[in-house]
């Protein structure tokens, strides 16, 4: 069987793809000023294997791995919900950003699969390309002993982004939902457990993205960051990056919470803003019946945070 055209048909059956043929694509912008690109003012566009798709002014490209014997093993997850995961976890590098996710290029690795098997991967690929309005553009398929997916995720700005740096003296840090249990599903895992989709477990399964809640808070958040591997490890970056120390809060009581401040692939959002704004987004987060969790905040003075090796 050909694998490639099997997946690729498959997919295309899914209606979650545009224009399909080559590994990339250029994006052409709206309005298009030559002395703003002047490395690219004199790009070909009779090219006969370049695709245009339809861009905004400003785009977000981000691109991540998530490979079997690395980020997962086969026998913990469905195809289908290992496939899933993938896509979140590329989606969620978007989002954070304050960008919305339009297009996807996927390079994956496929084993020795039977054809039902490769179509639970392209089931899971599209029902979250669906949920997101997200179509596959390009990518490449190679055989190989473990399964691999290599996905840039193109995304638009609609206002400014929500980037690492901006993080100033005094500002309060906060990250949304409850972290921890995907640590947990991780030791149960590699004790030899089984996990089911219950609510300890879904975390680790199938992550949820707080896209509606960010594009709410970006426009006055000075800097955001998903919760990728662990939040100790988060809290390294946006402090090296911005020359900050971090203070937490001493009621966290840390010794009992080191698990929640270890545990990578939560996806939630690590976020600070000025105190000035600590009222306005609580009603939003009332609003939204979503927790927010304050956790400390930017110091001139502060320290490192010992952390575990996620990936």
């Amino acid at each position: 069987m050909d694998k490639e055209r099997f997946f690729i048909q498959s997919l295309i059956k899914q209606g979650v793809t545009k224009k399909l043929g080559d590994d990339g694509v250029v994006l052409a912008f709206d309005t298009w000023n030559a002395t703003q690109y002047p490395n690219i003012s004199n790009i070909n566009t009779n090219t006969p294997n370049a695709k245009y798709l339809k861009a905004h002014k400003q785009l977000v490209i981000a691109s991540d791995g998530f490979c079997e014997g690395i980020h997962f093993r086969r026998e913990w997850l469905s195809l289908k919900d290992i496939a899933k995961k993938a896509m979140l976890v590329n989606l969620s590098d978007i989002i954070a950003m304050n960008a919305i996710p339009k297009y996807a290029l996927l390079s994956i690795t496929l084993p020795n699969l039977l054809a039902f098997e490769i179509l639970e991967i392209v089931q899971g690929l599209a029902y979250i390309a669906k949920k997101y309005n997200v179509v596959f553009i390009g990518g490449d398929t190679t055989s190989g002993q473990n399964l691999a997916f290599h996905l840039s995720i193109i995304g638009a700005l609609e206002s400014k982004p929500l980037l690492r740096t901006g993080l100033q003296n005094k500002d309060l840090l906060y990250h949304t939902g409850k972290v921890g249990q995907s640590l947990y599903a991780l030791k149960w895992l590699l004790r030899g457990g089984k996990i089911s989709r219950s609510k300890r477990f879904l975390r680790f399964i199938e992550p949820t993205l707080r896209e509606k809640f960010i594009y709410k808070v970006a426009s006055f958040a000075h800097c955001g960051i998903d919760i990728s591997d662990g939040m100790y490890s988060e809290l390294n970056h946006l402090s090296t990056l911005n020359h900050l120390g971090i203070k937490l809060h001493k009621k966290s009581r840390l010794s009992q919470l080191s698990r929640h401040f270890l545990s990578g692939e939560e996806y939630e959002l690590l976020f600070a803003i000025a105190p000035k704004h600590k009222h306005k987004l609580m009603r939003i987060a009332k609003s939204m019946r979503l927790h927010i969790q304050p956790i400390g905040y930017a110091s001139k003075r502060g320290k490192k945070y010992k952390t575990l090796l996620w990936h």
